[in-house]
C-alpha cells in the first residue's frame, strides 16, 4: 500500500484524514420535492462507517426550478428551504470525522427540460452564475465544509467549457478564455460569499473537445486558471468512463500526470477506474488524492476492509448496470440489496 493514502492532507483550514474521496454520485433515493430522504443519511452513515478521508454528495441542483434538475428525485439546493433538510448530511459525515463536501450543478442539455446555453441571454447566464453563488452560501449555511463545482460529463458548466459546443458570441463564448468565463466567475462570487477557508474543488473533464483528443494544452490551461482563481482541488474525470473496457483503470492518469509535470501546486484527485489497492497506488504516485465511485457504490466499506487488510480489490465488475437497474430492478448495484425507496420512486414510471 502506498504510504501515502492513510495520511492526513490539509484542505483549506481542515484537515482529511486520509487521501480517499468518495467522488459525487446520483444516488437517485432523494424525494420527489427535492428534499433529502432517510435513505440518504442512512447511505451517508454507510459511507461514514467506511473511513472516507472526504465524502463528496451526489449532484445538487442550483436552480430554483424543480423543472431544471437532471432527473425526478434530483436533490435540490436552489433556495433556502431546502437547508434546514441539507443540514442532516454534513452532520452525519461530521460524526464519522469526514470533510463533507456538497456538490453544486446544473443539467443544463442533461435535465429534465433541456435546453442550449447557446441561445441564453448573457443576462440569463449571469442569472446562472449567481444560482450557483446562492448555492454555496446555503451550502455553507447547512454545514458543508465546501463545494465542488461539477464542470464535467455533459452537465451545463461543462458544456460550456467544450470549445466545440459553445458557440455564444458574447463574453461567455468565443474563445477558450470566454468559455472559461462563467466557472471563474462562478469561484470568484464564492470566494467572495463565502470566504477564503471555505473548501472550493471543481470537477473537470480530462477532454473539452469533441475530438477528445490532443487538447491536453486545454485541460492545462482551464486547471490552471481555476486553481489561479483559489480552487483547492481539482478531480479529473471525463465523459466516456462508462464505455471503457472492463479491464481498463485508471482511465485518465495520463492526462493527470501531464497536467502535475506542467503545474506541480495544484492539487489533484483521479476519478475512474480506481477499484484495488493497487490502483489507488498508481494514482497517488501521481496525484494526492484518489477518488472512488462505483468502488463505494457497490462497497462502501471498501476503504475500512482494505485499511485493515481484508478486501485488495472492490467486487465492482465494471458492467455500467447501475446506471440502469435503480429504475428497473431497485438496486444501486447487481450485488444488491433492493432498496424499498427505488421502488418507490420508479415503480410505476
Amino acid at each position: 500500500m502506498n504510504e501515502k493514502t492513510f495520511t492526513t492532507f490539509k484542505l483549506s483550514h481542515l484537515t482529511a484524514k486520509n487521501r480517499i474521496i468518495r467522488s459525487a454520485t446520483n444516488d437517485h433515493l432523494g424525494n420527489r420535492d427535492g428534499s433529502v430522504s432517510d435513505d440518504e443519511i442512512r447511505m451517508y452513515e454507510a459511507l461514514g462507517r467506511g473511513d472516507i478521508g472526504t465524502i463528496i454528495t451526489g449532484h445538487l441542483s442550483v436552480s430554483p426550478d424543480l423543472d431544471l434538475r437532471a432527473d425526478e428525485v434530483q436533490l435540490c439546493i436552489g433556495d433556502d428551504r431546502y437547508i434546514d433538510g441539507l443540514k442532516r448530511i454534513p452532520r452525519t459525515i461530521h460524526e464519522y470525522g469526514s470533510i463533507a463536501i456538497a456538490q453544486l450543478s446544473l443539467a443544463g442539455p442533461k435535465g429534465l427540460n433541456p435546453f442550449d446555453y447557446n441561445d441564453l441571454t448573457t443576462e440569463q447566464v449571469e442569472e446562472i452564475r449567481d444560482w450557483f453563488i446562492a448555492a454555496a452560501r446555503r451550502a455553507k449555511d447547512s454545514g458543508f465544509d465546501g463545494i465542488q463545482v461539477h464542470i464535467a460529463h455533459w452537465y451545463l458548466l461543462q458544456a460550456m467549457v467544450n470549445v466545440d459546443l459553445n458557440h455564444r458570441s458574447d463574453k461567455y463564448g468565443g474563445s477558450r478564455e470566454n468559455c472559461l468565463r462563467l466557472p471563474l466567475e462562478i469561484i470568484d462570487g464564492i470566494r467572495e460569499t463565502c470566504g477564503r477557508e471555505f473548501i472550493v474543488m471543481v470537477k473537470l473533464n480530462a477532454h473539452n473537445t469533441l475530438a477528445a483528443d490532443n487538447d491536453q494544452d486545454l485541460l492545462d490551461y482551464y486547471a490552471s486558471r481555476l486553481h489561479g482563481a483559489g480552487v483547492d482541488l481539482i478531480e479529473i474525470s471525463g465523459t466516456d468512463f462508462n464505455q471503457k473496457d472492463r479491464k481498463a483503470e485508471l482511465y485518465y492518469l495520463d492526462e493527470a500526470r501531464r497536467l502535475k509535470e506542467a503545474y506541480p501546486d495544484i492539487t489533484l484527485s483521479l476519478v475512474g477506474g480506481i477499484f484495488s489497492e493497487e490502483t489507488i497506488d498508481k494514482a497517488m504516485e501521481v496525484t494526492e488524492f484518489a477518488s472512488m465511485s462505483r468502488t463505494l457504490l457497490t462497497q462502501p466499506d471498501f476503504v475500512a476492509r482494505m485499511k485493515a487488510g481484508e478486501l485488495l480489490k472492490s467486487r465492482c465488475i465494471h458492467c455500467n448496470k447501475c446506471f440502469e437497474i435503480f429504475a428497473t430492478k431497485y438496486e444501486r448495484c447487481v450485488f444488491g440489496p433492493v432498496l424499498h425507496k427505488l421502488e418507490e420512486t420508479f415503480k410505476n414510471c
